[in-house]
């Protein structure tokens, strides 16, 4: 719809509304002048009523004219209840009337303001119209762009593969050079390895007969060494003299150095047994089982430095005594 159409129905429809109040005025206007002028008629003949009904009154007795007033009375408060109703009622008519005014300037403030929303929505789409046809130039133009820079791409990267193609052959080229090169290399070094491998066999037999040797000479001490405590044991048990009356869980350990020919150089208690008694008559056992029958140097020489340079450790116990 164009401007000047919207004009004019605009004007159409404010013309409409106006005329339509202005009849609503005019029948309300005539309403209340019939009411004027008929009410005006009946105080009129209510007046002249009255007179006659006052010289008609000399001639009555006194009851009929109180009677007779009355009913004037009656009919004045009827006639005037009927004008106050008329007058409410036109009152009502008028607020009426105003408010069907104010419904209908509402209505039309309403409509007013569709159309300006209406105007609105137009000119917004017709902006959102114009973005859209911007936007869809620029889409246009951005993909011409890309399109032209693709087969620039497109037609860098093929030199590129050109390029890389050459660069590829030539690697080839060094590859099976370098491949030849490392495949001599490569059997250099296996021959190396297999003289390494080979010395490093020999080494660990060599390193295993070692270790073999070790353990036989270790276990050669081992066994003299517990041939020793079993002899030094016999002896000392023969020595030793336990009174009867200690108890027999009572347990010492000595501490006894010797000298290489298996005298006791000294013996100390180093773990007591909770009685003085039965410790000192350990010690004393051992001092008399002097010399003690160690390792030889025939049986090893080993386990014999050991019991001279270091000492030994012994356990003393009460029924050992008796073994």
């Amino acid at each position: 719809m164009s401007k000047r159409r919207r004009k004019a129905a605009v004007t159409s429809k404010m013309m409409a509304y106006i005329g339509a109040a202005i009849v609503h005025a005019l029948i309300i206007g005539a309403m209340v002048f019939n009411f004027t002028k008929k009410d005006n008629a009946e105080r009129v003949e209510a007046f002249a009523a009255d007179k006659i009904d006052i010289v008609k009154a000399r001639a009555v007795d006194e009851d009929q004219l109180e009677k007779t007033r009355e009913e004037i009375k009656k009919k004045d408060e009827a006639k005037k209840k009927k004008r106050d109703d008329e007058q409410k009622r036109l009152e009502d008519l008028k607020k009426k009337s105003e408010q069907e005014q104010k419904r209908l300037a509402e209505l039309e403030k309403q409509r007013l303001a569709a159309l300006e929303e209406q105007r609105k929505r137009a000119i917004a789409l017709d902006k959102k119209k114009k973005e859209d046809a911007e936007k869809e130039k620029k889409r246009l133009e951005d993909e011409k762009k890309r399109k032209e820079k693709e087969k620039r791409e497109a037609e860098k990267k093929r030199k590129e593969l050109k390029k890389l193609a050459e660069e590829k052959k030539k690697r080839e080229a060094e590859l099976a050079r370098i491949k030849k090169e490392q495949e001599l290399f490569e059997q250099a070094q296996r021959d190396r390895e297999r003289e390494e491998l080979q010395k490093r066999i020999e080494a660990e037999e060599a390193q295993r007969r070692a270790a073999a040797v070790q353990r036989a000479a270790a276990q050669r001490t081992t066994t003299a060494i517990e041939g020793a405590m079993a002899r030094i044991g016999t002896k000392i048990g023969q020595a030793w003299r336990v009174d009867p009356s200690l108890s027999r869980n009572l347990k010492s350990v000595v501490l006894i150095k010797v000298s290489p020919s298996g005298d006791v150089v000294s013996v100390r208690t180093i773990e007591s047994s909770g009685d003085s008694s039965f410790d000192l008559s350990g010690e004393r056992a051992v001092l008399l089982a002097s010399p003690l029958p160690i390792p030889t140097d025939d049986e090893d020489k080993s386990a014999k430095k050991r019991f001279v340079d270091e000492g030994f450790e012994f356990d003393l116990y009460h029924p050992f005594a008796r073994r």
